[in-house]
């Protein structure tokens, strides 16, 4: 045991010599100096002398949270690397040569710099005895229902009634999604946003959206029903899906947080739900899921539709009726067709 000890010591001492002969630098904090080799980042000089420092991420470029501010002279900075430029872009700091990540800036002379942003942005991660979700990448399937028509429903009724039929709809809309395998996410007035794939894969995540569009279907069906006598008309909705990379996480302040996803898809999706109205349909799904999910290339028409902040024209399936999606799922997956597009903006809709 002795000599096992002996000899980690030796070689701890050698590691250390290593790192001393590449030169070492001062890195000033703003209530703290301390020596490191050059080579180590500022990130990993904050994490071996336990100076708090946020860092979501845990390092690699993925986020923002461990930029610096650089005081003083900036001219031995080594410039940002393909990565740290593109997350300066993002942010819209490329132009301020004083804005740094500290995961991916490696002094080789003395500098001072401020961490800007908070650092129990990672070190608070655990709340109330659970660990926050701190983002990550993860191809997710997005379904908004939005119920049509609760403005004109609330002018005839009481407020608590109208909220009764509100949220009778959301749980319908909700359980169309656990029983899918997804799971009911954000509520925003009288519609919902429900993600499918946090722990699926695509394939399935896009087939699980597709069948809680079924179920949304048959569920707001059987709503239908009981409260016919109580409604002047059927309750009817929209439904937007698509499937993309997005950020998944906790976001929020504080407590009050919520695990969500962001990203161009999850817009796109609310676009879609929104263009039901246009298009006189029920549900409109992204030629992306249909593909993904293994659906028959002529199971429905495919429509050309031009989506509000992109620039290239969308192809989607539209239905009248979301219960047939159901059945859409077993029919055996065929080559994508080749024609057969037409643009929804030429039929004039």
């Amino acid at each position: 045991m002795a000599l096992r000890s002996s000899w980690c010591s030796q070689r701890a001492a050698c590691a250390h010599c290593a790192e001393r002969r590449r030169g070492m630098v001062t890195i000033s904090y703003p209530h703290r100096q301390v020596r490191v080799p050059k080579g180590l980042s500022v990130l990993e000089t904050s994490l071996r002398f336990k100076i708090p420092h946020a860092s979501v991420c845990g390092g690699r470029a993925r986020c923002s949270t461990c930029r610096i501010r650089v005081v003083g002279d900036r001219s031995s900075l080594p410039q940002p690397s393909g990565r740290e430029a593109f997350v300066l872009e993002r942010i819209g700091v490329s132009a301020n040569p004083s804005i740094r990540l500290a995961c991916q800036l490696r002094p080789q002379a003395d500098v001072a710099v401020i961490p800007i942003l908070p650092a129990n942005m990672s070190a608070d991660l655990l709340r109330k005895g659970r660990r926050m979700n701190i983002g990550k990448e993860r191809y997710i399937v997005s379904m908004f229902v939005d119920m049509r028509g609760s403005t004109r429903l609330a002018e005839a009724r009481l407020p608590f009634d109208v909220v009764f039929i509100i949220n009778r709809f959301l749980g319908a809309a909700s359980q169309a999604a656990i029983d899918a395998g997804g799971q009911p996410n954000q509520f925003i007035g009288d519609g919902a946003l429900a993600l499918f794939g946090v722990d699926v894969d695509p394939k399935t995540a896009c087939r699980q959206g597709i069948r809680a569009a079924a179920n949304v279907a048959a569920n707001v069906e059987y709503m239908n029903r009981q409260l016919a006598s109580d409604l002047p008309e059927p309750i009817q909705y929209g439904i937007g899906i698509h499937g993309g990379e997005v950020i998944v996480g906790d976001i929020g302040f504080q407590d009050h947080t919520v695990f969500t996803a962001l990203g161009d898809p999850v817009n796109v999706a609310a676009r879609l739900q929104d263009m039901t109205k246009a298009l006189d349909c029920k549900a409109i799904i992204s030629e992306e899921v249909f593909a993904t999910a293994g659906i028959a290339a002529d199971a429905l028409a495919r429509t050309e539709v031009a989506i509000r902040g992109r620039e290239e024209p969308m192809i989607v399936r539209a239905t009248t009726d979301p219960i047939v999606l159901a059945s859409l799922l077993e029919i055996g997956a065929q080559e994508p067709a080749k024609a057969g597009i037409t643009s929804a903006i030429e039929r004039g809709q």
